[in-house]
């Protein structure tokens, strides 16, 4: 029974800070979302633009795989926050199961301002997060 409340105590200290990063990360991008209920972040995957879909989700980052999804500075090629290194289409796709990889602070902000693609980044001017989510990747249809 001690065991288990441990656990627990020790996941909420863990899982707190996690969920308050993602909150106020999506929160600031208030000016890339689609209308809707739900945050829509542009997401660019091989140089073609998706909307995802914030949904909520309760996993352990260690029961699955994850693709690696960047951010940082002032953002990629048209302003698009996030870059993935896989989508829908591409085998190693996890469904919007998600690492975040954040730019270095002493990386100039601009620097990535016209990557469309993970081959575009270094992956050295990333730093990895503990943030884990989840965030379909759905077309953008007729809207590139």
């Amino acid at each position: 029974m001690r065991n288990n409340t441990i656990r627990s105590k020790t996941f909420s200290i863990l899982l707190v800070p996690a969920l308050l990063l993602s909150v106020s990360f999506f929160a600031g991008m208030g000016d890339v979302r689609a209308e809707g209920p739900l945050p829509r972040p542009q997401t660019w995957v091989d140089g073609e633009l998706f909307d995802g879909v914030v949904t909520s989700a309760s996993f352990k980052p260690s029961a699955g795989s994850f693709d690696e999804l960047y951010t940082g500075g002032n953002g990629f090629l048209d302003g698009v926050p996030l870059i993935s290194d896989a989508g829908p289409g591409d085998t190693d796709y996890n469904g919007g199961r998600w690492h975040l990889n954040m730019l270095r602070e002493e990386v100039d902000p601009d620097k990535y301002s016209q990557a469309s693609s993970v081959e575009d980044l270094d992956p050295e001017d990333f730093m990895s997060t503990n943030v884990y989510f989840e965030c379909p990747l759905l077309p953008r249809r007729g809207r590139k």
